[in-house]
């Protein structure tokens, strides 16, 4: 990770720790290199501050001779989408996921659709923190310019609906949006495919985004489900590019058992390249065990959904993901999209025999708990001989029914501390010891 680009993009308190500067000088670097005339695509999700910052990026790609195209409010997924079908040379979505209304951030992505290099990254962070502005200011007739070309939308909205089988109309279901990106897109989509849809939290207004709603709080939906007889409940979060689920009992159906289930899927439709699917190291047990059961393999990556991408195309697979609902289906798109999500496991339950919550009968995730632990020095933190001689000791006391993954957060100034074991009384103790000498170490 570098100064200012963690695992996914730049991210931070809007008009704070990131800023108008920073924001332009993203502009400014991209809209030059490696040389002027560049053609970039911009969206945003719903927040407050999205105006700020396009307007701050879009003077800088100006002000270097370049063209940024605007599609206005629209999704992660669909930026990466169209720059490799329209052919930009960048793409830059304005988002900061599924935090709350107050941040923002800049996610970044080259000519295929992929998040940039850690080198380019390297090379905008120079760039930002350089007290001299050292790149060519476009002059005359060489100034950049802006078009709005927001039906190019409408074609990622095909490319959605071309993926779902005709099948999912007998279905019905509930979509919480979580105000967001996904508001902007639910109701064709809908009204395409014929489902019997109610849909929930799509009235952003600019700091609703996340509250209480989407897929870091599915209370509501799980809430909403007691309401009608639906088959399954979707829920997004703010830019759309991951997806949870909720069954109709009330049980969350996280990442995990969506690859599960989807693995299964293209395995028995011949779609599951190399009988292999690539998963993160926060992936629960129970997981690995189910694909060892179903005779399918894995390959395991660090968090982050660049990471998953690089081992799809590193092993030429089909399918990976996190168990927080960022789902790669490879073959479809190079990125996680909360809404093909839903379009993939919509195509799955509509033809399947079983309830839904039948069909995880064979994935019994072991119970688990992440606490986040605040702390400035989290790199430094994590080389700390005392934390890890006490994480070893715990990993070999669970002895292989259960796991502990301690590892600082890529966008935030967190250490996270996640606990897997076979029963809550021993994850509790075990968590207890683990973040209670972190917080020692932390005060020392």
């Amino acid at each position: 990770m570098g100064k200012y680009f963690g695992t996914d993009g730049v991210r931070g308190v809007a008009n704070d720790n990131l800023n108008v500067h920073i924001a332009y000088r993203i502009g400014r670097f991209l809209g030059q290199y490696p040389k002027s005339n560049q053609s970039i695509l911009i969206a945003s999700d719903t927040r407050l501050s999205k105006d700020l910052f396009m307007a701050s990026i879009a003077a800088g790609v100006l002000a270097s001779g370049s063209k940024l195209v605007s599609i206005g409010v629209s999704s992660t997924p669909s930026i990466s989408y169209l720059v490799l079908r329209k052919h930009f040379n960048y793409g830059i979505m304005i988002s900061a996921s599924h935090n709350p209304y107050y941040d923002n951030g800049i996610k970044v992505f080259n000519n295929r659709g992929k998040k940039i290099s850690e080198k380019l990254e390297k090379l905008i962070e120079d760039y930002i923190d350089s007290p001299e502005d050292y790149l060519p200011f476009a002059k005359s007739d060489s100034l950049g310019t802006m078009p709005y070309i927001l039906r190019y939308k409408n074609e990622y909205l095909y490319f959605l609906v071309k993926a779902a089988s005709p099948t999912v109309s007998k279905l019905k279901i509930l979509v919480d949006c979580a105000n967001g990106s996904a508001s902007f897109f639910i109701n064709d989509l809908i009204k395409t495919l014929s489902i019997d849809a109610t849909i929930i939290n799509a009235q952003p207004n600019g700091k609703n985004i996340n509250d209480n709603c989407g897929s870091t709080h599915l209370e509501n939906l799980i809430e909403k489900m007691k309401e009608d007889n639906y088959d399954v409940g979707f829920a997004f979060d703010g830019d759309a590019d991951r997806c949870l689920m909720v069954a109709g009992d009330g049980t969350i159906i996280d990442g995990d058992a969506i690859l599960y289930l989807s693995a299964l899927y293209m395995k028995e439709n011949n779609e599951l390249r190399g009988n292999k699917i690539v998963l993160t190291i926060m992936s629960n047990l129970a997981l690995k065990k189910a694909l060892d059961q179903a005779g399918i393999g894995y390959i395991e990556t660090q968090v982050g959904d660049k990471y998953v991408q690089a081992e799809l195309e590193k092993n030429h697979l089909a399918l990976g993901g996190e168990q927080s609902g960022h789902i790669i289906y490879y073959n479809d798109l190079n990125t996680g999209d909360g809404l093909l999500t839903m379009i993939k496991m919509l195509n799955v339950i509509s033809v399947a025999n079983v309830p839904l919550i039948n069909m995880l009968e064979a994935i019994k995730p072991y119970p688990q708990k992440l606490v986040n632990i605040q702390v400035e020095n989290k790199e430094q933190l994590m080389q700390n001989p005392i934390i890890l001689n006490e994480i070893s000791k715990i990993e070999e006391e669970l002895n292989g029914e259960g796991r502990i993954l301690v590892r600082p957060s890529g966008t935030e100034p967190l250490i996270r501390v996640m606990i897997e074991a076979k029963n809550s009384d021993s994850l509790e103790m075990y968590l207890k010891r683990m973040v209670d000498l972190i917080n020692v170490e932390i005060n020392k």
